[in-house]
């Protein structure tokens, strides 16, 4: 699972004139030389492999580093078959795919079902790397995990090295086979942890984690971690899908600060302003041009403590809390045109099964929330509401407003508790109030937005929530026909969710960037908003 990490700016950021009439990076230099496209990444990246890779700047690097199975629309988010020929099963358990021939990696190796099954079988063997979950669906994944106590330390290790669950039939053909019949499985596909690997990789992963050897139209040639990470065009690359006017790539990392002003300075061919910047910049007419703006994917939400005794095991006590957050404000105010109020768990119309106003309790209405908090027996007098999230500050000043708005509503005192640690403690249920949580989808399916709260027992996962109906349904469209039964029955699993409440939609991301003059034919990637560049072309 995947936790989005949305681009954030460092407050306070250099405010520049904005004066941009022709952002033009290298516009000189590579008159008589290779065309270099210079893009950024916003976020601290440890890794480019693969299997370990889940974050949305390694995401936007690997997608044009390696091919998968599938790729998916960028306006439909369909999946559509590109190293594979054929993904079938006949009952949804058992899959075969079938892989184009001659293709190769860009040392030469072959990319065919071994590739694939060296890569999945590692990734499933190493229980650290963040796409081990999705092999939790394989047969024979359990065989591969070692035996751990009761703190989570190794007991003994597993010496299965292999899943049952595939085998390699010949060169071009994979077999598969799930624990249960899952209609999405090709869907998945798509997604890094699925990427083949080399040989050459997996005799020295560190190597290949910072130098990745890949199968897609660019490769790796130089990164200096959080400076910047350079990719050349692959000329023997042999599908369709590469842009031919560009030759190289230039990522400059930020970790988190602005690159606006390198955009006005043409630097960076792509960027969003800072908070500080953003009036400025859309009131530019020309600039304003220069704008792609597409629905995001992720979702911010909150979650409460059902672990614990406390005023949040009343549902009136959660809607409440839910009607006391004035979402439009608090986003109008804060997220600078990157983000839009959530009334769903899972993003309207951005994948199958994406409804909006599912959740019955996401509009602010104070009289309602006020009334609900009188049925719950109301808040603990003298008692202070705790609000934890992860060490962030573009996320402080967000949940700041939320506990303002709760506070002005109903009379709750607040306070925030900002925690580095944020996501152990969360696993460890160490969260005595309401907290943060943030989900951005792997794949383009609604079931990717709720299979995480099938926890399969009372008092488990990270909320401490549990329904058997909800996960029986779950299930249930898991074994269905086709996709499109599976979609019906995900959606009414999420309408369980909806009725039992166990946390709060808060924002859905926006994609946004501006681009350059010299940038053409700018599409923003459906879950991550990041520019797609094999569909670039550069004018210059």
């Amino acid at each position: 699972m995947r936790q989005a990490r949305i681009a954030t700016f460092v407050a306070g950021a250099a405010v520049v004139a904005l004066t941009v009439t022709g952002c033009t990076p290298d516009d000189t230099a590579e008159e008589d030389g290779p065309v270099t496209l210079n893009l950024t990444t916003s976020q601290d990246m440890e890794t480019l492999f693969p299997g370990d890779s889940g974050i949305n700047d390694s995401i936007g690097v690997l997608d044009v580093v390696y091919d998968g199975l599938v790729r998916y629309d960028p306006e439909t988010t369909e999946p559509y078959n590109y190293v594979a020929e054929s993904i079938e099963s006949d009952d949804n358990t058992v899959w075969t795919i079938t892989i184009k021939p001659d293709l190769t990696f860009q040392n030469g190796e072959p990319v065919d079902a071994a590739a694939f099954a060296r890569s999945w079988n590692y990734t499933a063997g190493h229980p650290e790397l963040y796409s081990n979950y999705f092999f939790e669906r394989f047969a024979g994944y359990e065989d591969m995990q070692d035996e751990l106590d009761d703190e989570g330390e190794t007991v003994e290790e597993s010496p299965v090295e292999e899943l049952s669950g595939l085998t390699v039939v010949d060169d071009l053909t994979l077999e598969v086979t799930l624990n249960a019949p899952f209609a999405g499985f090709a869907t998945m596909l798509g997604y890094t942890g699925f990427y083949p690997i080399a040989e050459e990789c997996l005799a020295d992963v560190a190597a290949c984690s910072v130098m990745p050897i890949g199968n897609g139209p660019f490769q790796i040639t130089e990164w200096e971690q959080g400076v910047s990470l350079d990719a050349e065009r692959w000329t023997d690359y042999p599908l369709d899908e590469t842009p031919g006017s560009i030759d190289a790539i230039n990522w400059r990392e930020y970790s988190g600060a602005s690159s606006w002003s390198d955009f006005e300075t043409g630097d960076v061919d792509v960027s969003y302003p800072a908070p500080a910047d953003l009036a400025a910049a859309q009131e530019d007419p020309e600039l304003s041009e220069r704008l792609a703006q597409a629905p995001g994917a992720a979702l911010t939400y909150i979650g409460f403590p059902l672990y614990e005794d406390g005023p949040w095991q009343d549902i009136e006590f959660r809607k409440a809390i839910s009607m006391a957050i004035d979402r439009d404000t608090i986003i109008e105010n804060l997220s600078g045109g990157l983000a839009a109020p959530a009334d769903s768990w899972v993003v309207p119309d951005g994948v199958p099964g994406g409804v909006a106003g599912t959740c019955e309790w996401c509009t602010f209405d104070p009289e309602a929330a006020q009334a609900a908090l009188e049925a719950a027996g109301g808040w603990p007098e003298g008692e202070t509401l705790t609000i934890s999230l992860g060490d962030d500050e573009e996320e402080i000043e967000y949940f700041q407003a939320i506990g303002n708005s709760i506070e002005a509503t109903l009379g709750i005192p607040y306070e925030l508790a900002p925690n580095p640690d944020y996501f152990s403690v969360r696993s460890a249920q160490g969260f005595d109030g309401i907290f943060r949580n943030n989900w951005f989808p792997d794949y383009p399916l609604n079931e990717n937005y709720l299979a995480f709260y099938a926890v399969g027992e009372e008092g488990a996962g990270n909320f401490g929530w549990y329904s058997e109906e909800f996960e029986a349904k779950l299930a249930e469209g898991d074994r269905a026909a086709t996709l499109d039964e599976a979609v019906v029955l995900y959606q009414e699993a999420e309408a369980i969710l909806a009725e039992e409440f166990p946390t709060i939609p808060f924002r859905f991301n926006v994609g946004a960037e501006y681009y350059s003059e010299r940038l053409d034919n700018v599409v923003l990637d459906p879950f991550s908003g990041a520019v797609k560049v094999r569909l670039l072309t550069i004018t210059e």
